[in-house]
């Protein structure tokens, strides 16, 4: 992940005309297409045949709500802007004696909050900026943090458990294949290899989003963000961190991105462990 982030970050610092209007699109619809072709794969071809009765409507509960969350916190994720420029007048300039705590932006040519770093892409200063999502098309930051981490995570396990029922699928197809291969010939071995290229398929697209998951894990973790993944500088307990990031309802906001949880603060105050 901090290969393909750094590329993206050069290529966007270099063309960032061509990241916004040709890498946005392409990535999104790349993301709905494999979100697509999963779902329709799992629930009318894969599923059926390893599930049946209560098993099986379970599992096309659990595939809608898992499709849901994945495209719903990536929208709330892109329609929820972390940009500095979104808080009150008032709240965009330090309050008295606390000047020192912000740093001055000199493409914005203003004093910024604490943690708050300016995005070439969206030509803004950016709350507790992570970094910028090609997905969402639009930076992860104090405002749209839980989304993103939910959409990764619900990204992630949507795949695992799509590459648990091709494995147990392609189990069954090998045993299946020795006893049916003289009665069915070609046939049978072509469905048996295309269950292959499925399952090789869904492992490789397993790895970003496990990548990406593993991160924000440690992010959620440590309150920190991508390019301060190490920093335990905002490191307040777990509990809070996860109110920090997720508002005032913690890790029940995996329901859904609906679910209301007000954050505990507008971003520009950041308390440190050691005041803690």
């Amino acid at each position: 992940m901090c290969i393909v982030n750094d590329w993206c970050r050069e290529y966007a610092n270099l063309y960032p005309k061509k990241a916004v209007s040709i890498g946005h699109p392409l990535s999104v619809i790349f993301l709905l297409v494999g979100t697509a072709f999963f779902f329709t794969l799992q629930v009318f071809y894969v599923a059926p045949d390893v599930h049946d009765g209560f098993m099986y409507k379970f599992f096309v509960i659990s595939a809608i709500f898992t499709t849901y969350n994945i495209l719903a916190n990536l929208l709330a994720c892109h329609r929820t802007s972390s940009a500095v420029k979104t808080l009150p007048k008032e709240r965009q300039i330090p309050e008295p004696g606390k000047e020192h705590l912000w740093h001055y932006c000199d493409i914005c040519q203003k004093l910024m909050p604490p943690r708050s770093w300016h995005c070439a892409l969206c030509k803004c200063c950016i709350l507790k900026r992570d970094h910028h999502c090609i997905f969402a098309a639009t930076c992860i930051g104090h405002n749209n943090h839980r989304y993103f981490f939910w959409f990764t995570f619900y990204l992630a396990f949507g795949i695992f458990m799509s590459m648990l029922t091709l494995f147990v699928d392609v189990g069954r197809s090998v045993y299946l294949l020795h006893r049916m291969k003289a009665g069915f010939g070609n046939t049978v071995v072509t469905l048996s290899y295309l269950r292959y290229v499925f399952l090789i398929l869904n492992i490789f697209a397993l790895g970003f989003p496990a990548l990406m998951l593993r991160f924000q894990v440690q992010i959620l973790k440590f309150n920190s963000t991508y390019y301060q993944i190490s920093s335990r500088l905002h490191d307040l307990g777990f509990r809070k961190n996860c109110q920090l990031i997720m508002g005032q309802r913690g890790l029940w906001t995996f329901i859904s991105p609906s679910l209301k949880s007000p954050l505990l603060h507008d971003g520009t105050h950041w308390q440190n462990k050691q005041c803690f």
